[in-house]
């Protein structure tokens, strides 16, 4: 789960400027302020995740999350509208931010005995910021930026399907 996460997460970071670029025209300077929106939007995800999850089960959390970052990915797959574009990059990131968190203390709270190994585990994944990427380049080379959020998309499809497969201790 953290691979994707990650590849999600850093996908976006790379991808936003260049969709931006190829569906408004925008110029290089002013579609990279997409990926600033990202990060400010998943520091505020983080930041309201945190009272959310004190309230609520960190699986529907994560099925929620999911579930609305895919929402906003398809819808902004087709867009033009510089606008919303840069809307749903803003639900992508506040959804996103909590999610490798709760893969994290998931894990733990299922094996807390092999806290060192999750952890060691937990960043290896963060290779995905390396994989994902290079396969997105790919798709974009064949279909525009379309063919890089789609591997984005197969990120999230495959989060999507963990949040409701994975098992949760009851506190």
């Amino acid at each position: 789960g953290i691979l994707f996460v990650v590849g999600v997460d850093v996908g976006m970071n790379t991808a936003t400027p260049k969709f931006l670029m190829e569906r408004t025209g925008m110029t290089l300077e002013t579609a990279g302020l997409g990926t600033s929106l990202y990060f400010m939007a998943c520091t505020a995800g983080a930041l309201v995740g945190a009272f959310i999850l004190a309230k609520m089960s960190a699986k529907k959390f994560f099925q929620i999350s999911m579930i609305l970052a895919v929402i906003a990915l398809i819808a902004m797959i087709p867009m033009k509208n510089t606008v919303g574009i840069l809307i749903m990059v803003a639900i992508i990131g506040f959804t996103i931010a909590n999610i490798f968190s709760i893969i994290f203390s998931i894990a733990l709270q299922k094996l807390p005995l092999r806290a060192n190994e999750i952890s060691g585990l937990m960043v290896m994944g963060i290779a995905g910021g390396a994989i994902f990427p290079l396969l997105m380049g790919l798709m974009s080379d064949k279909m525009g930026q379309t063919g890089g959020l789609l591997v984005i998309f197969g990120c999230m499809i495959y989060l999507l399907i963990a949040s409701f497969v994975i098992k949760e201790n009851a506190q």
